[in-house]
């Protein structure tokens, strides 16, 4: 499914942080990539890391960092259609790969830390009418997700907030969005400026999510995320595009010039 960017979506997205795609894969899809999981699970990380095994120390692996490199078919979405235009419209047509996971929240889960990918921006990083958003992360959830079930959490417009709210030790925050009426196909994409965290899981269902983190043109690839050259034989030109990073580790941009600073990338992108 092919998402318009609707003036209703760039609203949302700017006023929340975040937007909720119902139903962004069909059925079809879901049952693919479930099997693509199966197969992935499999996977001897210590093997995939081989060449890199210092890489390891800044993945997650719950249960594989790196499933784009553990099986190319996970490329799918860096480019997938329900997601592309929003990207582009959010960190422009040139955006790139920062990090990839395929990400389990299994039963007995405490929880998570609230935390933010990158620091907050008094305009919710919206600049002259254009987003400059430096990472924004897409989570193509697998299962569905109840009350009670390890369910992703934000604060909505904490990406532009103003004032410090201490999280330390806190399940909840005020003015939070939980995400506990998703379904399987669902969609969610997110400002990696929005607080953040993921709840205790005291279900015994597992909560299976693909994540791919992106950044802008200029983005470096999180340490221990650089793919593979055979990853890069393997995928689309376009995907390749998406994982062929200008910088070599992940740094933020310094956004107190930030008009001045999307000006040019944006010019670039334009000539």
């Amino acid at each position: 499914m092919t998402v318009p960017v609707s003036d209703d979506l760039r609203f949302a997205f700017d006023v929340q942080g975040y937007l909720h795609l119902r139903g962004a894969l069909t059925p079809a899809e879901v049952a693919e990539y479930t099997r693509w999981m199966d197969e992935a699970e499999k996977t001897d990380v210590k093997v995939l890391n081989a060449e890199d095994p210092k890489g390891m120390k800044r993945q997650l692996n719950r249960p594989i960092s790196r499933v784009i490199d553990a099986d190319p078919r996970f490329a799918r979405f860096l480019d997938h259609p329900a997601v592309e235009p929003l990207l582009a419209e959010f960190l422009g047509p040139g955006y790139r790969h920062i990090d990839n996971e395929l990400y389990y929240t299994y039963p007995g889960y405490p929880g998570g830390k609230w935390h933010q990918g990158v620091r907050p921006h008094p305009t919710g990083h919206v600049v002259d009418g254009a987003f400059i958003c430096p990472m924004v992360k897409a989570f193509y959830c697998m299962t569905g997700v109840g009350r009670g079930e390890g369910e992703f959490v934000v604060v909505p417009g904490s990406h532009r907030a103003q004032f410090k709210v201490e999280t330390r030790d806190r399940i909840d925050l005020p003015a939070q969005r939980a995400f506990d009426d998703v379904r399987a196909g669902d969609v969610i994409l997110f400002n990696e400026g929005l607080l953040h965290n993921g709840r205790p899981n005291p279900s015994q269902k597992t909560r299976k999510t693909i994540i791919v983190n992106f950044g802008r043109e200029d983005a470096g690839v999180w340490a221990g995320y650089a793919p593979s050259p055979e990853t890069l034989k393997a995928v689309t030109p376009r995907q390749r595009e998406v994982l062929t990073n200008r910088a070599p580790v992940w740094v933020e941009p310094d956004l107190s010039q930030a008009k001045n600073l999307w000006r040019g990338v944006w010019g670039r992108i334009a000539g």
